[in-house]
C-alpha cells in the first residue's frame, strides 16, 4: 500500500472532503491488493457522497481482508447501502450476517437495519423479531426507539395488548432523543384497539398537553372514537352504578379485528424466542383460516397481568438490580479489606493483577469505614455510582466507582475506585480522536462517523 497516499486519504476524509478522500484510498492500494481498512473508509466516503451502490462494493472488497476483521461493521454498512439503494433483500442478507459475528460490539445497529429492511418489505412478524433483539441486546445505549417499533409490529399484527405493553416499556426508556409523545399518541391507539378507551384518553392527552405534538389522521381518528367510547362508559356507570362488561363473540373476542384474545403466554415477548416468535405468528393465523365462520366455540381469556415471572425478572435486570447488588459490592470490598479477607470477589474479574492491588491499595489507606450508595447510574451490563465513605475518626469522603456484571452474570462486581474531587472543566479537548476517524464501525446512508 501507498503509505503516503493513505495519510493524505485520511486527512481528506477527516476534513470533509469525502471525494477526494474515496480517491486517494482507492489510490492508495496496489493492483489486486486486499486492504480493508482502506476499502471501509472509502465506503464511509462513498456513503457521504451518496453513492450508495458504490459503497456496498467498496465494503465487500473489505470484507475479503479476512485479517482487517470487523466483518460485523462491515456488513451492517454494506446493508444500510443496499436499502438506501433500494436493494432491500440484499440488505437483509447483509443485515442478517452482521448479527452472527459474535465479535461486533454493538449488533444492535445491525438488527435495526434488519428490522427496518424487513417492514419495508412487509415482513411484519420478522421485522418484530428484529426490533426485539435491538431492544434487549446489552449494548444498545437507548432502546426506547426499538421498543417502540416493536409496538408497531404488534399494532399491525393485531396484538394490541403487547403493543401496549412495548409502548409502555419504551416510555421507561425513554432519552434525549427520543419523542415521548409520539410514543404515547401510538399508545392510545393500542390502547382503543384493545377496548381500553379511558386510557386511551388519557395517553393521547399526555401526547398533546404540551401543544407541539400533532396527531396523525389515525391518531386523531382513534382519539375521537376513545372519547365517545368513554363517556358512554360514564354515562352507563352513572345511569347503573356498574361498570358495563362489554360482550365478545366466542369467534371474534378482539371485536373487528378478527383476532382471538392472545393467551398470556403470547405476551412475553421478552422471553419468546426469534423462531418461536415467527411461528407463533404463522400458527395463530393457520387457525383464524381454520375456523373463521366454523361457528366453533373458544374459550375467551382475560388477561390481567402481562409479562410476569421471566419478562418481570428481565425488566428487573435491565434496570441494574442484582445479587450482590451495586451498594452489597462496596460494603463487602471494604470489610474484606479491613479484615484481610478475600477481596477477588468482589472486584471485576477483567481487571488486571495490578489494578485490582491498586483499588485494594487505595481501600486500605480508608481504615475502618463504611460506604453507602448516595448516588446511581444503573444500566443493564454497566453501572456507575457515587460512594460517600464514612471514616471512623469523623468526616466523609467521595469515591466515583464504576461497576461491571460479575462473572455470573446476576450480581456485580467493581471495575473502578477513584477519589471524586468535583466536576472538572475539560474544555480544550480535542473533537476528533484520528485513531476513531480511522477505526470507525458503522454509519447511517449519508452519514459517515
Amino acid at each position: 500500500m501507498n503509505a503516503q497516499y493513505f495519510d493524505r486519504a485520511r486527512s481528506a476524509y477527516r476534513a470533509g472532503d469525502y471525494s477526494a478522500a474515496a480517491q486517494m484510498f482507492l489510490a492508495a492500494k496496489d493492483p489486486g491488493e486486499l486492504a480493508g481498512e482502506a476499502d471501509h473508509l472509502r465506503g464511509n466516503s462513498l456513503m457521504k457522497l451518496g453513492l450508495f451502490s458504490d459503497a456496498a462494493q467498496a465494503y465487500a472488497d473489505a470484507l475479503e481482508d479476512t485479517s482487517y476483521g470487523k466483518s460485523g461493521a462491515l456488513l451492517t454498512n454494506q446493508g444500510k447501502a443496499y436499502a438506501a439503494s433500494g436493494d432491500l433483500h440484499a440488505a437483509v442478507d447483509s443485515f442478517t450476517a452482521a448479527t452472527k459475528d459474535a465479535s461486533y460490539a454493538t449488533p444492535y445497529k445491525a438488527f435495526i437495519g434488519l428490522a427496518n429492511a424487513q417492514m419495508k418489505l412487509g415482513n411484519v412478524a420478522e421485522a418484530g423479531v428484529a426490533f426485539r433483539s435491538a431492544a434487549i441486546d446489552g449494548t444498545n445505549p437507548a432502546p426506547a426507539s426499538a421498543l417502540a417499533s416493536l409496538g408497531d409490529c404488534f399494532v399491525k399484527l393485531g396484538r394490541p395488548a403487547d403493543a401496549v405493553e412495548s409502548y409502555l416499556t419504551a416510555l421507561d426508556y425513554v432519552g434525549a432523543h427520543d419523542d415521548p409523545r409520539a410514543i404515547e399518541a401510538n399508545l392510545g391507539c393500542a390502547y382503543q384497539a384493545a377496548g381500553r378507551s379511558a386510557d386511551a384518553v388519557d395517553s393521547f392527552n399526555r401526547a398533546t398537553s404540551d401543544g407541539i405534538y400533532q396527531l396523525t389522521a389515525e391518531q386523531s381518528e382513534a382519539f375521537a372514537a376513545a372519547r365517545e367510547a368513554a363517556v358512554a362508559q360514564r354515562q352507563i356507570v352513572n345511569a347503573t352504578g356498574s361498570v358495563p362488561v362489554t360482550a365478545a363473540d366466542p369467534l371474534d373476542p378482539m371485536g373487528a379485528t378478527g383476532n382471538f384474545m392472545p393467551d398470556p403466554s403470547d405476551t412475553g415477548f421478552f422471553t419468546m424466542t426469534e423462531s418461536e416468535m415467527i411461528q407463533e405468528d404463522k400458527r395463530r393465523a393457520k387457525v383464524r383460516r381454520k375456523h373463521r365462520h366454523t361457528g366453533l366455540k373458544v374459550f375467551i381469556v382475560i388477561v390481567l397481568l402481562l409479562l410476569i415471572a421471566g419478562g418481570a425478572l428481565g425488566f428487573l435486570y435491565t434496570r441494574g438490580f442484582g445479587f450482590p447488588s451495586q451498594q452489597d459490592a462496596v460494603s463487602g470490598l471494604l470489610t474484606a479489606v479491613a479484615e484481610g479477607g478475600d477481596t477477588d470477589q468482589y472486584l471485576s474479574p477483567r481487571l488486571s493483577e495490578d489494578n485490582k492491588n491498586r483499588i485494594v491499595s487505595t481501600i486500605e489507606g480508608i481504615g475502618d469505614a463504611t460506604a453507602e450508595v448516595s448516588g446511581l447510574d444503573a444500566g443493564m451490563t454497566e453501572s456507575d455510582a457515587t460512594v460517600t465513605v464514612s471514616l471512623a475518626p469523623g468526616g466523609t469522603l467521595t469515591y466515583e466507582v464504576h461497576f461491571v456484571r460479575s462473572d455470573n452474570h446476576i450480581g456485580w462486581a467493581i471495575e473502578s475506585f477513584e477519589p471524586y474531587f468535583g466536576d472538572v472543566d475539560e474544555s480544550g479537548s480535542s473533537d476528533i480522536d484520528t485513531a476513531d476517524v480511522a477505526t470507525d464501525t458503522t454509519v447511517d446512508p449519508g452519514s459517515a462517523a
